[in-house]
């Protein structure tokens, strides 16, 4: 039986290529003169590939007629860690043996004895043929390469040998445990995009074994890369053991369908991977309602289409439904569609609370006149490490209430946390640090988030973090930027805090200054405590609260008034006279209506 694209072959040659299977080759030879010589005839005539599979006997198994870039292989079995006990023995019409992707990717993948490419020739003398082997390194399955031998040379070759050699290795292979999620990471924009990528795939507990990037200006409506490369990832991910491929964008629906349908593992997207880190760092009940309304947002934003299954639910990181089968499967899409409405419903309802109560916390900071600023930049960048170290350094802080958590890692923070500081005015804010942003962060997140986010749309000022010492610091600056531009803030008055300058590069350093010449800028190290003194000067300068310098004689019986001027005032001078307390300070307005009435003319 012939298999591969054999219409509109003559009969005769069809003949020829039925009479392969008659040809015996011996268990220890890759293949015989008679073998390659037929098949090079062949291919001369037809001016195509034909492929032969021998397995272990020296019979031949399977014939094939293909193309100039591909046949068609038998079935092969390849469960155990034993090579196939097949190999596949084909031939190249241009001439060159060299192995292709593709050839090299199929010897993996089925586990194969060897890969022969057979470079046609007008005479068996001329003919080169590379043979390609299994083989292992690092406890992983790669490819050797014999290139460019004469047929003689490897009619000589110990095949046998060569095969117990690796089955012997490959039985000491320790295979990975079945619960360990091992991911290949695809992108089309950078090498830094998929290092962040990794990052993200880190926090989730993932092991990176694999990242492949592939340059394309637009992205595949079908399959996001090309459908190569599709199948180039098949292969990877079965050498490389991967059960869960990431890609660097965000997938359609179809695109996820497709895909899975084609690599055979789960495929998830990063905005998929960024709501699975929201969901684990979810602390509070505010950040946990935020988490569930964006995954619920993003799913109801996917379930188009007939058999959308919610019901089965598979585990691991970036989970995601099953598909169900047409007429009761519509059924329970609508169903489903339902359910998630009626729960992001109850999920604004109790975030609306949440929002109303700070609302009141934010008019009663109003009422006392404190100036609101507001920590943002990009995940990782410091900006809770800096918080702590302002409130340590702060007058203010008699009572402890304890530093949000900081850790080298991606999205540390979700809950916003608000603490009054003093400035070195004596001057008092309130200093809010808020959730990292990132590239491609999911409008769902942006949304769900916003009622958080309040903190900095209502800040009379941000301090925007800068991770100094990261060489991708402008393009983060930029993401910051635009999701700063969702929120309606990106009009807001804006000191840029170049963070982590004890570690930075000097020369990409002064190339971050050159590109921020105009704005705000203060150099600082939050881990050191470098220039903080200097930036809380700059925030005195920059929020609206502003003091003018007044002199007051406070009577005896009204001495609360001398304890809210040491409090919230800056005291330049202070002494006691036989009528009251004499007091020079810098106040601010609401704090000169209050004692205004014992202002010394």
């Amino acid at each position: 039986m012939l298999n591969g694209k054999i219409n509109g072959i003559k009969k005769s040659v069809l003949n020829m290529l039925e009479e392969l299977y008659e040809i015996n080759i011996e268990k220890d030879r890759i293949f015989s003169y008679e073998l390659v010589e037929r098949m090079n005839d062949i291919t001369k005539i037809l001016k195509k590939e034909i492929s032969v599979a021998i397995d272990r006997r020296g019979r031949i198994i399977n014939v094939a007629v293909g193309d100039s870039r591909s046949v068609e292989l038998p079935m092969v079995d390849t469960k155990e860690r034993r090579l196939s006990g097949v190999r596949i023995i084909h031939t190249h019409p241009t001439g060159n043996s060299k192995l292709s992707s593709l050839d090299i990717s199929a010897l993996i993948e089925l586990k194969l004895d060897a890969m022969v490419a057979i470079g046609v020739q007008e005479t068996i003398d001329s003919i080169k043929v590379n043979i390609g082997f299994c083989d292992v390194y690092n406890r992983k399955l790669i490819t050797n390469e014999m290139k460019n031998i004469r047929v003689k040379e490897a009619i000589e070759f110990d095949l046998l040998d060569r095969i117990n050699h690796i089955n012997k290795i490959m039985d000491e292979i320790q295979v990975y445990e079945d619960d360990i999620e091992r991911a290949i990471l695809v992108g089309i924009d950078n090498e830094k995009s998929l290092d962040e990528l990794e990052g993200l795939t880190e926090a989730c507990g993932v092991v990176t074994i694999e990242k492949v990037l592939q340059k394309r200006n637009k992205i595949d409506s079908a399959y996001y890369t090309g459908k190569g490369k599709v199948q180039e990832l098949a292969y990877l991910r079965q050498v490389a053991g991967a059960n869960v491929i990431i890609f660097d964008d965000e997938l359609s629906a179809s695109q996820v369908r497709n895909l899975e349908e084609r690599v055979g593992c789960k495929v998830i997207d990063r905005s998929v991977l960024i709501l699975d880190i929201f969901a684990r760092r979810a602390k509070s009940k505010e950040a946990k309602l935020q988490v569930e309304l964006a995954m619920l947002k993003h799913k109801f934003s996917r379930l188009r289409g007939f058999g959308a299954d919610l019901a089965r639910i598979r585990g691991g990181v970036g989970t995601k439904g099953g598909v169900g089968s047409r007429g009761p499967g519509e059924k329970k899409l609508e169903t489903d569609r339902r359910h998630i409405e009626d729960r992001i419903d109850d999920i604004k309802a109790e975030l609306e609370k949440v929002v109303n109560t700070r609302v009141v916390q934010r008019e009663n900071r109003n009422k006392d006149n404190i100036s609101k600023v507001a920590l943002v930049g990009y995940t990782n960048a410091g900006k809770s490490t800096l918080r702590n170290k302002l409130c340590d350094v702060s007058s203010t802080n008699h009572v402890n209430k304890g530093g949000v958590f900081e850790a080298d890692m991606l999205f540390a923070t979700l809950d916003t946390t608000v603490r009054a500081i003093n400035l070195n005015d004596n001057r008092k804010i309130t200093l809010s640090d808020t959730v990292g942003f990132i590239r491609k962060l999911p409008h769902e997140l942006v949304e769900a988030f916003k009622s958080t986010l309040e903190e900095v749309i209502e800040a009379d000022l941000l301090l925007h973090v800068v991770d100094a010492a990261n060489e991708e610091a402008i393009a983060q600056i930029n993401a910051v930027n635009n999701v700063l531009g969702e929120l309606n803030a990106q009009d807001k008055n804006i000191i840029i805090v170049l963070n982590k300058i004890d570690v930075a590069d000097k020369d990409n350093l002064n190339l971050l200054k050159d590109s921020l010449k105009g704005q705000k800028v203060v150099e600082i190290s939050a881990v050191n405590e470098k220039n903080l003194d200097r930036l809380l000067d700059m925030i005195g300068e920059e929020i609206p609260v502003k003091f003018i310098e007044k002199e007051f004689v406070i009577p005896y019986d009204a001495q609360a008034l001398v304890s809210m001027l040491h409090e919230n005032c800056n005291i330049l001078c202070e002494d006691y006279k036989e009528e009251g307390t004499y007091i020079k300070a810098e106040v601010y307005d609401e704090m000169y209506n209050k004692c205004k009435e014992f202002e010394v003319q």
